[in-house]
């Protein structure tokens, strides 16, 4: 190709440009847009995908700390349960304790009152705060 073809060839494109320039300018401003805007739908992309990940690390997080709670709780209910079967064996024994103590004592007032039943009847008034009512 010669210099004068290329030259020819330039002042045709220009004047072609100069005759269509809405329609160049158009395919520009196309061309623009189109990058930023893939540009900006990998970067959102992008930032949905982290955002993702960190709500389900967060799920696994909140799961894991539900099930260390649950844990905790069924260790804390058997513990008490453990606690009251305790308190009630020893509720069980001193209630027979104190039974026996309290039939020894009554049949200590019955031989001490020689069958008078005025004096037994005071005696266990006196000892148990019960009142006779005749």
């Amino acid at each position: 190709m010669s210099w004068i073809t290329i030259k020819l060839s330039i002042q045709a494109f220009w004047a072609w440009l100069r005759k269509n320039w809405k329609v160049t300018a158009l395919a520009i401003w196309s061309a623009v847009i189109w990058l930023i805007s893939r540009r900006d739908s990998k970067a959102a992309i992008e930032l949905m995908e982290a955002n993702k990940e960190s709500y389900e690390e967060q799920i696994r997080s909140l799961k894991k700390q539900r099930s260390v709670e649950r844990e905790k709780v069924e260790e804390l209910h058997l513990k008490y349960r453990e606690a009251l079967v305790k308190i009630e064996e020893k509720y069980s024994k001193k209630e027979k304790d104190l039974s026996l103590k309290q039939k020894s004592k009554i049949k200590k007032i019955i031989k001490q009152a020689k069958e008078d039943p005025d004096e037994i009847n005071k005696k266990i008034e006196n000892l148990f705060g019960f009142t006779h009512i005749s």
